[in-house]
């Protein structure tokens, strides 16, 4: 089995999914679609500026990756999920500064906001049987050429990020590497930091939207 891949929206459709947005928002509409493009960009800019952990920040070192639509932090909330990368960030604090924050799909307004740093941070969601999302999340971190691994799963109660445990994992251990497979929901468990054959492959956890628990599968 091969590496699982990330998913990273294309510039098209990242575009696409800002003008909805703008079209739920306050932002006016007489202006051409570039132009709200660039207002939307900014105000998600101002946010994360205005919200960043170590200060000061350049606009120019926060790039929007990810847009998600859905319901977060409660029930039938109509909100906005987006991921933005942090360039240029002191290597001490890992290769990988991602900042998530939420907002209110109609003011823009926020609602939580979380910064995740290591060298490698990889972000899904995923949705319970309540309609809500959950936010699964990587963190690779590697020294002297010695990679470990932290996966959480979280959600968002009000404006608190609160860890669900996943108690698969528990049983498996701490000392394996783990891959999302998006397209499915699952967590692949592997033993070597580099997926490259099925061989490598401990266990498979399937999302069970009912229980909101990853469940062994292999």
């Amino acid at each position: 089995m091969g590496k699982m891949k990330n998913k990273v929206l294309p510039v098209s459709v990242l575009v696409l999914f800002m003008l909805m947005c703008i079209n739920a928002c306050g932002i006016s509409k007489s202006r051409d679609s570039a132009d709200m493009v660039s207002e939307f960009n900014n105000r998600i800019i101002e946010k994360v500026a205005e919200n960043y952990e170590e200060g000061n920040i350049s606009a120019l070192d926060i790039v929007i990756v990810r847009i998600d639509f859905g319901s977060f932090s409660q029930d039938n909330a109509s909100e906005i999920f987006v991921l933005c990368k942090i360039l240029n960030t002191p290597h001490v604090a890992g290769l990988d500064k991602t900042v998530g924050i939420l907002l209110d799909a109609d003011s823009l307004e926020m609602v939580a906001y979380k910064e995740f740093a290591a060298d490698k941070v990889v972000i899904n969601c995923i949705q319970a049987s309540d309609g809500q999302s959950r936010i699964l999340v990587s963190k690779t971190t590697t020294y002297q050429g010695i990679s470990t691994q932290e996966i959480q799963l979280l959600a968002v109660e009000g404006s608190q990020w609160v860890e669900i445990p996943i108690d698969a994992l528990k049983i498996i251990g701490d000392e394996s590497f783990y891959y999302m497979d998006i397209v499915d929901d699952l967590i692949i468990v592997a033993s070597e930091d580099k997926l490259i054959s099925s061989e490598e492959i401990v266990a498979v956890l399937k999302w069970n939207p009912e229980t909101e628990q990853f469940v062994l599968e292999q």
